[in-house]
């Protein structure tokens, strides 16, 4: 995509704070690439994380080398370099990309810059605020009060598995548009491959999982965020590789999550109770064929997939 076919298409595009949610592998990362487009010069992609700070997301002082001289300059961050541009060239519009916004201290790295999350009519920041560095970077004039444009999206992805990691307060949420990402195994190109050479597909595998998950988890207020996402593998995961040496690929993402997380108090309402240990369930579904790798299953869970 050229510059004038972006200029273009979304020029008269409202900016937003958008904030979509949903389980782990429902799709929230594509959702955004086909919002955003092919052309990552209008694009600043972040991804928070525990140690993610308001330093790396506005800009902090560093020192450099000069004419062999230590000297001290801004380096700005995500954040103002995406604003940079978008002051700069308002006849484009341009995205601040946050994926996994849950899992650093939001409220933290936004800082004073939550102010300008508040967006009048015209999607443009209903507030400014002072602050000096941002203002030399992006307008070479400390004076100049920040704000963030109408032609600057930001995005944002929260997997719901992981809202313990922080917590978004309300105050944060209502200055954003949430948008649930419906967790819709019949949307998947690929929900009717076959899981290996077992013979279930991976719609019924999904199915019958996640409607175990919520059957037998329904006094916990986070099993529906446990579920399997319709796209929690890739469709080249599903196939059985030539050599399983190294393991199988749906085994270790989705036998190892059911295994680790979604049933690590009660393993045995899903699995047989012969296995102690996770090694044992992976080997076994690795050195069996067809229908039998779901021996690691109890009767329940094996009668419901072959009723498929």
């Amino acid at each position: 995509m050229d510059n004038s076919a972006h200029t273009s298409t979304q020029h008269n595009k409202k900016a937003q704070n958008l904030l979509l949610y949903g389980v782990a592998g429902v799709g929230k990362s594509h959702t955004i690439s086909k919002i955003v487009g092919n052309n990552e010069q209008f694009v600043e992609r972040i991804v928070f994380h525990p140690d993610y700070l308001n330093t790396d997301f506005v800009g902090q002082i560093m020192p450099t080398m000069k004419d062999n001289q230590i000297v001290y300059d801004f380096k700005a961050g995500s954040f103002t370099k995406i604003l940079k541009k978008a002051i700069n060239d308002p006849s484009n519009h341009y995205y601040l990309v946050i994926e996994e916004i849950n899992r650093g201290n939001a409220p933290a790295i936004f800082g004073e810059i939550f102010q300008l999350l508040d967006r009048n009519e015209n999607g443009e920041s209903s507030y400014r605020i002072a602050h000096e560095m941002i203002a030399k970077a992006v307008f070479d004039d400390e004076n100049q009060p920040i704000y963030i444009p109408k032609n600057l999206t930001i995005l944002a992805t929260m997997n719901t598995a992981d809202q313990n990691v922080f917590t978004l307060d309300t105050a944060f949420q209502r200055r954003w548009t949430m948008r649930m990402i419906e967790n819709n195994i019949q949307q998947c190109h690929y929900k009717d491959n076959l899981i290996l050479d077992t013979g279930i597909t991976w719609e019924r595998f999904n199915t019958v999982i996640n409607d175990f998950i919520l059957q037998t988890n329904k006094d916990s207020l986070s099993s529906e965020d446990k579920r399997l996402g319709a796209y929690f593998v890739r469709q080249d995961e599903l196939k059985l590789p030539e050599n399983t040496d190294n393991g199988i690929a749906f085994a270790e993402k989705v036998i190892k999550y059911l295994w680790d997380d979604v049933f690590k108090f009660n393993k045995y309402v899903l699995f047989d109770n012969q296995f102690n240990a996770l090694d044992n369930v992976l080997s076994d579904f690795k050195n069996k064929t067809e229908f039998h790798r779901f021996s690691i299953f109890n009767e329940v869970i094996r009668n419901q997939l072959k009723q498929g």
